[in-house]
């Protein structure tokens, strides 16, 4: 790796508006009358299958929806859901905020369309920030000067925070290295010394927590999502508005179903964690994932109802990559990134 890692904007975006990523060889569906839609298959358990193990009901199938699994073979991250969105490998992906705003302040077609990740008043949306050793020198930001700090992927949540994080205590950029490392293999290599802090995404998640409770690491203070936004909408999944143009009834199966899902793993989270948590464990050995991270699943909102994405959740970053030079003012507005007119809160109203 070079000595220090520096976003290349124009770069990121060429790749991926190139689609330059490659994906897992699949049979061509012959569609029914169900909605069949692409997703990128990972090891985690999605909603659909906890929402299925905690209630009996075939969420995908009561809404006429068959989802068709897509194998990434690059990696993983936000930003590679929605390069491969973009380039028409998936039908839908998610992603935090950053890759959209880049995507379509470069002439990207995508549209978030319903909310993902939040954070709330008191972290439950994930602990995110970035942790160090308690053995290790870096007790505030300044002391971030000359350190290798672990990110999942490169032009996304993690990366810009820091970034903030770094100008707001007079720090250059450049005196920082980022590590492109996976989210699982973090926290060894922070105990094994290769990198001195990690942020492994901007939502925090189960890898994430287990590292802070296996003891010896500590946060830097100030660096949660409460701390840098508040209560918001940290990340959206979203579609190809030519996809949305042509097929809005496909749309609204598939956020209908989404939403019925996590309410259903929500409502449950709220009565019993520890059945949600090992109906996750359960979900998980079937997938060939670590069940160990089901101790660390959290149901998370601010509001029973979930909130709808807001002009805030995106203005903040509007205002963070004005101040980096990389979005001119009033180039783009909240609208361009988000509608709701798919959510069923919002269609309720």
């Amino acid at each position: 790796m070079n000595n220090k890692v520096k976003i290349l904007i124009p770069a990121l975006l060429a790749i991926l508006i190139g689609g330059s990523w490659w994906f897992a060889a699949r049979k061509e569906v012959t569609k029914t009358a169900d909605v069949v839609i692409r997703e990128i298959q990972t090891t985690a358990p999605t909603n659909w299958e906890l929402a299925n193990k905690l209630s009996g009901h075939d969420i995908l199938a009561e809404e006429g929806v068959r989802i068709e699994p897509v194998t990434a073979i690059s990696g993983s991250g936000g930003t590679i859901a929605l390069q491969a969105l973009l380039a028409g490998n998936i039908d839908v992906g998610g992603s935090a905020w950053p890759a959209f705003i880049n995507i379509i302040a470069r002439g990207g077609k995508i549209k978030a369309v319903i909310p993902w990740h939040v954070s709330t008043r008191n972290n439950e949306g994930g602990t995110q920030g970035l942790v160090v050793l308690d053995s290790s020198s870096i007790h505030t930001i300044k002391d971030l000067a000359g350190k290798r700090i672990g990110v999942n992927v490169l032009g996304a949540e993690a990366d810009y925070v820091i970034r903030k994080y770094l100008k707001k205590n007079g720090i250059p950029y450049s005196q920082v290295e980022l590590v492109i490392l996976p989210v699982d293999k973090q926290e060894q290599m922070l105990r094994k010394g290769q990198i001195d802090a990690m942020s492994s995404g901007g939502i925090g998640g189960p890898n994430y927590e287990m590292a802070l409770e296996n003891g010896g690491v500590r946060q830097i203070p100030g660096t949660t999502n409460y701390d840098t936004k508040g209560e918001a909408v940290l990340s959206a999944i979203g579609f190809r508005n030519d996809f949305i143009e042509k097929h809005p009834d496909a749309v609204r199966r598939y956020v209908r179903a989404y939403d019925r899902s996590r309410r259903i793993i929500y409502e449950a989270f709220q009565k019993d964690p520890g059945r949600v948590r090992n109906a996750y464990a359960e979900v998980s050995i079937k997938r060939g994932a670590n069940p160990a991270l089901a101790k660390f699943f959290r149901a998370t909102s601010w509001t029973p109802d979930f909130p709808l994405i807001v002009d805030k959740d995106l203005q903040w970053w509007f205002d963070r990559f004005a101040e980096d030079g990389i979005l001119g003012a009033g180039q783009l507005k909240p609208s361009d990134i988000y509608t709701n007119e798919f959510n069923p809160s919002y269609i309720k109203q």
